[in-house]
């Protein structure tokens, strides 16, 4: 523990640091208690306690400023409380107005003294639900007591009650209320040109007071209170149209005593009992109109036939910044399904789907592609148009637009090729041009592989009758192989031409099939080269290895043979029927 000292402010004597009288001069010395992290938590807590009130009512802490209690929903002021009470005790003058006859357009029939329904009474067939009754009009006075009468009645006690506010004005004059009070009930009373007259003096003191004591502060519960009296009329609206809503759907039906019972449509048949005679009657079945085969046809949706290719490879490039390299225009590439219908082509590009979070759960926004892919041509199933999808983003070619589709890769004349014959999308890839209107000179380019190009070619061929030369510029319309046969062991070797379009198809299967000797053209299997071990054991001498044959180098040439991985006509058409199966499209995955 240590110890300080200080000096002594009469004598200037050393002493402790916690002497309340000098011992030398028996002066009082003011001693400062030493702050504590019990008294800064005292302090603290203080603090906190301040920022809360206790409810007068189920004794909570509730943050100063709030109108109500979190817990009972109780008032927080006794003054809010009143202004609350005072202005639900003065609703809003209701006035009623008679509509000629020839204007009516209810259901139910007038209820006038001179009408042939005789003043029947409604009910429902529920067991709770209101009679319709008329509100008499309130008196000028702020009374809140309510009479029921007729329509009649009620226009017969209009014309008095024009001159009843002048009237009862002298008779019930009153000090002005505060001015938070007036703001709230302002609507509920309808101002004169009396109220509007300078009042005595003293009238004048309380109005200026009770404007100070709003500002002061009770300007933020005042608003509150009106939010609260908003909500309140919102909810009693709400109410009002859902009882007119379900008075709508219901029909109104007779009973032998004159009353009028609300009945709903799927009570047809049933017998019921009237709240009025207590006598049980019968409902009739009630009949819907059925449609007829012209509307039924109008009111089905068209099923519509959409041919689909997955994952084909858009590019969006300005032509100036490409440079001419093989394979320069890989990168630059987006993802989109394209829908062909008889309409046009349809590209579908997805949305990215959201990420998902450090505990594996993904935040809002769009689903997997997968799942985007299904939901979209679910919608358009649904919808039979190709419009307004769900996620994504949609691009049409219109088929009056799908003749300007152009072979841009490969093309065998370099000088009418638009890249100079540079396979600027990749070795063994099929370019086409498409027309999307794009701006700042920028065009688009579809590329794909030799097996997602016979499908592609062979949709826009059926629905456009447009015709793609890709086979005249060299590509190969079906596997063109030539046919070897291994000098030592006579077996047949498959040697497949135009080995780039199957080398980077995922929808062909390339298998090493032998080796081929550069110098006399002679053919050996894989195990013949093994058990002769030309090129060592694993073959990667094989280059400068001797020809058994020719005794010349027999160089690297391979033979390869390919195979299909599905049977691409098999997967051309989705076909968006309720009644058709759905394949799967794996060659273009």
């Amino acid at each position: 523990m240590s110890t300080s000292f200080q000096s002594c402010p009469g004598c200037e004597a050393f002493i402790l640091s916690d002497t309340k009288e000098c011992p030398q001069c028996g002066r009082e010395i003011d001693v400062k208690p030493a702050v504590t992290k019990e008294t800064e938590d005292a302090v603290g807590d203080r603090k906190f306690r301040e920022m809360f009130d206790p409810c007068p009512k189920c004794n909570e802490m509730v943050r100063y400023g709030l109108v109500r209690c979190w817990n009972c929903n109780a008032f927080m002021r006794a003054d809010v409380e009143a202004k609350y009470n005072e202005m639900k005790a003065k609703p809003q003058a209701i006035i009623f107005s008679d509509i000629p006859a020839d204007q009516r357009t209810e259901m139910l029939p007038s209820r006038n003294a001179s009408d042939d329904s005789g003043g029947r009474k409604m009910f429902d067939a529920e067991e709770e639900d209101e009679a319709e009754f008329t509100l008499n009009h309130l008196p000028a006075g702020g009374d809140s007591g309510a009479e029921f009468a007729s329509p009649a009645s009620a226009s017969a006690t209009a014309a008095p009650q024009a001159s009843a506010p002048a009237e009862k004005k002298e008779s019930q004059k009153a000090p002005k209320a505060p001015a938070a009070a007036e703001s709230g009930a302002a609507a509920a009373s309808t101002p004169t040109d009396s109220d509007s007259a300078p009042e005595s003096g003293t009238d004048k003191s309380a109005a200026k007071e009770s404007e100070d004591q709003t500002s002061s502060g009770d300007i933020n519960a005042d608003e509150l209170l009106g939010i609260a009296m908003q909500d309140e009329k919102d909810v009693k609206r709400r109410q009002r149209n859902k009882v007119k809503e379900s008075h709508r759907k219901r029909i109104l039906l007779p009973c032998s005593c004159g009353a009028w019972i609300r009945v709903r449509e799927d009570q047809g048949g049933r017998t019921l009992r009237c709240r009025q005679c207590k006598n049980p009657f019968i409902v009739p079945e009630i009949k819907k109109k059925e449609k007829s085969p012209q509307e039924a046809r109008g009111t089905e949706t068209q099923q519509i036939t959409v041919g689909w290719i997955e994952d084909l490879q858009l590019h969006v490039i300005t032509p100036t910044d490409v440079v001419l390299k093989p394979g320069s225009l890989e990168k630059t590439v987006e993802n989109v399904d394209g829908g062909f219908h008889e309409s046009g082509l349809h590209l579908v590009k997805y949305a990215a789907p959201a990420k998902k979070s450090m505990f594996g759960k993904a935040a809002n926004g769009p689903p997997a592609l997968e799942q985007q892919r299904l939901q979209i041509r679910e919608h358009i199933q649904k919808t039979g148009a190709i419009a307004d999808l769900p996620f994504g983003e949609l691009q049409t070619i219109t088929a009056e637009q799908t003749n300007r589709i152009r072979l841009i890769q490969p093309v065998s004349e370099a000088h009418e090729s638009m890249f100079a014959g540079v396979p600027v999308f990749g070795d063994g890839r099929i370019a086409v041009y498409v027309p999307l209107e794009l701006p700042e000179n920028r065009q688009a380019f579809i590329s794909m592989p030799l097996s997602v190009h016979r499908r592609f070619s062979e949709q826009v061929s059926n629905l456009f009758g447009l015709k793609i030369p890709a086979e005249d510029n060299g590509v190969p319309a079906t596997e063109e192989t030539d046919t070897l046969f291994c000098f030592l062991s006579e077996v047949k070797i498959e040697a497949v031409r135009n080995l780039d379009y199957y080398e980077n198809d995922p929808g062909f299967a390339v298998e090493l099939s032998g080796y081929i000797c550069e110098a006399c053209g002679a053919a050996i299997t894989e195990s013949s080269r093994k058990n002769k071990k030309l090129g060592g054991a694993a073959g990667k001498g094989l280059a400068k290895a001797k020809c058994p044959k020719c005794s010349n180098k027999f160089g690297n040439q391979k033979a390869y043979q390919v195979t299909r991985k599905t049977d691409s006509t098999e997967d051309v058409d989705d076909v968006l029927n309720p009644k058709a199966e759905a394949t799967t499209d794996e060659a273009a995955s």
